[in-house]
């Protein structure tokens, strides 16, 4: 695994991931191929709760199946050894129960096979400190740097807290905190940030962030940059016054972010907007729908609707079924009806979060509408006031 993902497999990485592997290992989620005693193909998934649309915009949590660490050396391409492993690791979730799986793909053609689709975008975005306008309002005053201890310690709860405000975010429970920033016997992650910051709001902490900088203290330009590592809000006191915050760093030309929404708000509270720029935008989660009739009505809908369905997919979820949703209830089930969408479960997965949309997929085809108007009700009804966002790997 380490080699296929340019690393050192007798690196001091590599033991860390054991390491960090070891104690939460799942051998019922594992799977892998050896040739001559040797390793050569590797996979592991994990529950992971993704928030989905919930009503009155905000968002409900499901049990996913999180698929990761997927790896074949290159000397045994080509010989079925991911599908085998896919294949099976998807009927696996299904057969624990679990509605989705969810991946990160480290490239766009190899799992589309598997009935995975884009279902959140992630941008990297470059504040130019350095220009007039790019110092939002706020409060910097109610943001206290603290030690790692007190970050950790507080960050669980107020990520928790934030995750909940958009679909598409996965958990972070304690051992994931620790594990990333080394505390509790972990190796801490690759590159952290030095400084550590909470907001505090009227009952705790409700924001974090953290940052380093590269570059060197200059006199005199270009100075130095900030790259944000971590930024959290569970309210919109706490948005506006780590942003007030990170915009008043001294010495410096620009901040960068990076696995920020598409839709980043701070752009509506800078003085001149064209001061945050997007300097990246890729696909990020993919997603792939397990069980139909679940997955449909565990989320909440846009508009009150009933709509029947035709699932184009492998021998996993093909079927007919009817979607009925009225205000905070919703329902899916198994139809012998005429359907008035026929739609391939990979565009149905892209369309679940909210983050795309039929109108967006139909040059690819993969919808036809077979009763008038019912493709525009289908896009209503999975519309969502924000974009989807993941701020996790995994």
């Amino acid at each position: 695994m380490a080699t296929a993902f340019l690393g050192d497999p007798a690196g001091e990485r590599a033991d860390a991931w054991i390491r960090a592997l070891g104690p939460s290992w799942d051998a019922e989620r594992a799977w892998g191929a050896r040739d001559g005693g040797q390793w050569v193909a590797t996979l592991r998934s994990e529950p992971r709760q993704l928030s989905v649309p919930g009503p009155g915009g905000q968002t409900i949590d499901i049990v996913a199946d999180a698929v990761t660490n997927v790896t074949v050396a290159a000397t045994h391409r080509r010989r079925g050894l991911m599908s085998q492993m896919m294949l099976d690791s998807l009927r696996s979730a299904r057969e624990r129960g679990e509605a989705v799986s969810i991946l990160i793909p480290a490239q766009w053609p190899i799992y589309g096979r598997f009935g995975y689709s884009p279902a959140t975008l992630s941008t990297d975005y470059v504040l130019r400190r350095s220009r007039s306008g790019a110092a939002p309002a706020g409060d910097p005053n109610r943001v206290r740097q603290v030690e790692l201890e007190e970050f950790a310690h507080a960050a669980p709860a107020v990520f928790a807290a934030a995750r909940r405000l958009r679909a598409g975010q996965i958990d972070r429970d304690a051992t994931w905190w620790n594990r990333v920033l080394g505390l509790e016997g972990y190796t801490a992650a690759e590159e952290l940030p030095h400084n550590w910051l909470l907001h505090e709001g009227l009952d705790g902490p409700d924001g974090l962030v953290a940052w380093k900088a590269t570059g060197e203290m200059r006199l005199v330009p270009p100075l130095a940059t900030v790259e944000v590592w971590e930024l959290a809000s569970a309210t919109g006191d706490a948005y506006r016054d780590l942003w007030a915050y990170l915009a008043g760093i001294d010495m410096i030309d620009e901040l960068k972010l990076f696995n920020r929404p598409v839709d980043e708000p701070v752009r509506w509270l800078l003085p001149d907007a064209r001061t945050l720029l997007p300097t990246r935008q890729v696909d990020f989660t993919w997603l792939r729908l397990l069980d139909v009739p679940s997955a449909l009505a565990a989320r909440r809908y846009a508009i009150d609707a009933e709509i029947v369905l035709e699932v184009v997919d492998d021998e996993l979820v093909s079927g007919r079924y009817v979607l009925h949703a009225q205000g905070d209830h919703a329902e899916c089930q198994i139809t012998s009806r005429s359907p008035d969408v026929e739609i391939a479960q990979r565009a149905l997965a892209s369309i679940y979060l909210g983050g795309f949309t039929l109108a967006q997929l139909a040059l690819a085809g993969g919808v036809r509408e077979l009763v008038p108007g019912a493709r525009e009700r289908l896009d209503l009804m999975f519309s969502t006031p924000l974009p989807p966002w993941n701020a996790t790997w995994f």
